[in-house]
């Protein structure tokens, strides 16, 4: 985890081959702000189970927004995963959780099922879910523009062709 091993990339060290120190504190930060989400949501998720009805207007109401939740906590999960691991492959899984965000807010908002509802799923959306995925885009987009960077500096993998014909 260190970031000088065989799972390191070279798009995410320094000149020098190691971990630029900047850098691995940005991403260890990045990687505890999700896995406080990740922990946070699980009580919301066990919360869902509990109280939602076993039957809406669809016979499996319940598990399709528990699962759902349960693929958001993954994807979470793996966008700190690999952020603990400076992994420039962050951008993925990112991209995922921010989508799912998108998702989940949208779904929220329009199977709400009374005007109080929508209200709760409006803020919900506004302060944690909207922002929280355009974080995750910013990340995905952030990681991207730090890697091509760094592959410059460094110059072509020893395996590269180089530019095509």
């Amino acid at each position: 985890m260190d970031g000088d091993g065989p799972t390191s990339s070279r798009a995410d060290q320094g000149i020098g081959g190691s971990l630029l120190p900047e850098s691995r504190r940005r991403a260890r930060r990045l990687a505890w702000l999700y896995t406080g989400a990740a922990v946070a949501l699980l009580p919301w998720i066990a919360y869902l189970a509990i109280t939602l009805p076993r039957r809406d207007l669809d016979r499996h109401y319940r598990a399709a927004w528990v699962g759902f939740d349960c693929f958001l906590v993954f994807a979470i999960v793996r966008t700190a995963y690999m952020a603990f691991r400076v992994d420039p492959r962050i951008q993925f899984p990112a991209t995922a959780t921010a989508t799912l965000l998108f998702v989940d807010a949208w779904f929220d908002i329009t199977t709400a099922g009374s005007r109080a509802h929508t209200l709760e799923a409006i803020i919900l959306a506004a302060i944690f879910e909207i922002p929280a995925a355009l974080f995750s885009i910013h990340l995905a987009h952030d990681v991207g523009r730090r890697v091509i960077e760094m592959a410059r500096i460094n110059g072509p993998l020893p395996d590269d062709p180089g530019p095509g014909p």
